[in-house]
């Protein structure tokens, strides 16, 4: 029996352990069917409390939201004239009513509206339920923006189906007016006003209301800015050069909404920041559309096989187009800083294995050559090597004006500027003396003479003088019809001319007066004040 005892205790013992551990088991099993009955009944209540919320909540602002209409005639009583106008630069006009901007949608509401709609948000806000709020008060209040938005539309002036499919001059000219006065509404009128309302409704609840504000207000403004990039990069992509220099006013626009946006959201809070990078990125991707026209531009030169001109054929209008696309440009280095934005892309070689200036800058240098050697090029083709000379110096005058009008907004390229400008003038100089080579050496040839002692010498000199009056009145007759523009240009042409003709002719006259006495007037055709007169006549187009 002693030698069964230790095991009985042994199985006793083991079947102690077992109860006691089943018990243990069934105890957590308790516990954790209380902890899900505990969660779920929490989750129940939540699920009730925001069932009982949400509702009055939403029922506040379906109420807000009925009031549309009065905000809508605000805005057509405010802006209708402003949207409805073919003017784009009116901001006179945008500032006299954005001192009443911030209360455009506030002064739609009644007082006691507001302030329920306060009390419900912050029911919601102390039960904890920041996100679900936020989420209902944008989502309403989008559809507001959205209202406006869509009347906003249908009093600016549409363009014809025509007008759209071919995206010409008046489709670009369409969509960056309407671009710029939808912005100027929506960041001077309509997200103050937003901003106003959001305020009262959060009050002290400021990283909710931050959060609202965000949802209501990003998504809005990431659509102009995304906007602005997309005109422009149309407008880089175009295949017509006149649609360059608009990019110019999407900058311009841009550039005047961005201490708009800024007031309206200041970079300390969340929503500034973020839409502080917005803007940042948006001024590149407009920085990087500017480097696409400049490429655009050389390729444009360098496939343009037909040289379109005006102005009696001596004006060629390609100088005219990329000068006033690259003024344009060099307007928007001054505007929106694209100077900075610029700055950021890397530095190219100079030819010499060094950096020296900005893509930018290289990029203009190659342009004004690349259109001087297409200039040159076309210049070639006058049959009359005079008016090739003239055509040549019509041109060169333009860009000279052009890279100086450049050079005063473009401080930190001057000494490349400089350059241009030596360059440019060396090559005018040289055209003007080639001009005067080609067009009246031989003219000033026959003027030459003896001393008039020899019989043979006075037929020559009265051939000669008869020959002169033949050609001096062919020439004036002909380049009287071409077209000088620029009348400091004209007037260096006649001068240069002047300088050798007429001392030449007067003493040429003098000796042949003295030789023939008062035969001579049989065969003098123009007096010295003759002369001067015809040749002030030059280069007036024939008026």
């Amino acid at each position: 029996m002693d030698s069964n005892s230790p095991e009985v205790v042994q199985v006793n013992s083991g079947s102690q352990m077992d109860v006691d551990s089943q018990e243990q088991e069934e105890d957590m099993q308790v516990d954790s069917d209380e902890a899900v009955q505990q969660a779920n009944s929490e989750s129940q209540e939540a699920k009730t409390d925001i069932a009982l919320i949400m509702p009055t909540l939403t029922a506040y602002m379906n109420v807000i939201r009925t009031n549309n209409s009065t905000v809508i005639d605000a805005i057509h009583n405010y802006l209708g004239q402003y949207l409805q106008s073919e003017e784009i630069d009116d901001l006179d006009f945008m500032e006299h009513i954005s001192i009443d901007a911030s209360n455009l949608v506030i002064n739609a509401i009644h007082p006691d509206m507001i302030d329920n709609l306060h009390k419900e948000v912050k029911m919601m806000l102390e039960a904890g339920f920041d996100r679900e709020c936020c989420n209902e008060y944008s989502k309403f209040r989008t559809k507001c923006l959205g209202s406006y938005l869509s009347y906003m539309k249908t009093l600016q002036p549409q363009l014809e189906f025509e007008e759209n499919a071919k995206k010409g001059t008046k489709f670009f000219n369409h969509e960056i007016r309407e671009w710029t006065k939808v912005s100027n509404v929506i960041v001077r009128v309509l997200l103050p006003s937003e901003r106003t309302l959001c305020q009262r409704a959060f009050l002290r609840y400021t990283e909710a209301k931050n959060l609202a504000l965000m949802e209501v207000c990003r998504p809005l403004l990431i659509r102009i800015l995304d906007s602005a990039v997309k005109h422009a990069v149309e407008l880089a992509r175009s295949n017509k050069i006149e649609y360059f220099s608009r990019i110019s006013r999407v900058f311009k626009a841009f550039h005047d909404l961005i201490p708009e946006i800024e007031s309206l959201f200041p970079s300390p809070e969340p929503l500034g920041d973020s839409i502080r990078n917005e803007v940042i990125n948006t001024r590149k991707r407009l920085g990087k559309a500017t480097m696409d026209i400049l490429e655009r531009l050389e390729d444009w030169i360098y496939k343009e096989n037909e040289m379109a001109s005006f102005y009696g054929g001596l004006y060629p209008i390609i100088s005219w187009d990329v000068m006033n696309c690259l003024g344009e440009i060099c307007e928007a280095w001054t505007v929106i800083g694209l100077e900075k934005v610029l700055e950021e892309i890397p530095m190219v070689s100079d030819g010499e294995g060094t950096a020296s200036c900005s893509s930018f800058s290289v990029q203009f240098d190659r342009i004004i050559e690349m259109l001087n050697s297409h200039v040159e090029i076309e210049s070639k083709k006058y049959t009359d090597p005079a008016e090739g000379y003239i055509f040549m110096m019509n041109s060169q005058r333009y860009i000279q004006q052009k890279i100086i009008e450049c050079q005063s907004k473009m401080s930190t390229i001057l000494l490349m500027m400089n350059g241009a400008i030596d360059e440019n003038n060396a090559k005018a100089r040289q055209n003007l003396e080639d001009y005067r080579g080609s067009s009246w050496d031989e003219v000033i040839g026959l003027l030459k003479q003896g001393d008039g002692d020899e019989p043979n010498e006075v037929e020559s000199m009265k051939e000669n003088l008869k020959l002169f009056n033949v050609q001096f009145k062919e020439i004036c007759r002909v380049q009287s019809t071409w077209f000088v523009l620029d009348d400091e240009l004209r007037k260096e042409i006649r001068e240069t001319i002047e300088e050798i003709l007429l001392p030449s002719y007067g003493t040429f006259i003098g000796k042949f007066q003295k030789v023939l006495g008062s035969d001579a007037d049989r065969y003098i055709e123009y007096s010295m004040y003759d002369i001067d007169a015809l040749l002030n006549d030059l280069f007036r187009g024939g008026s």
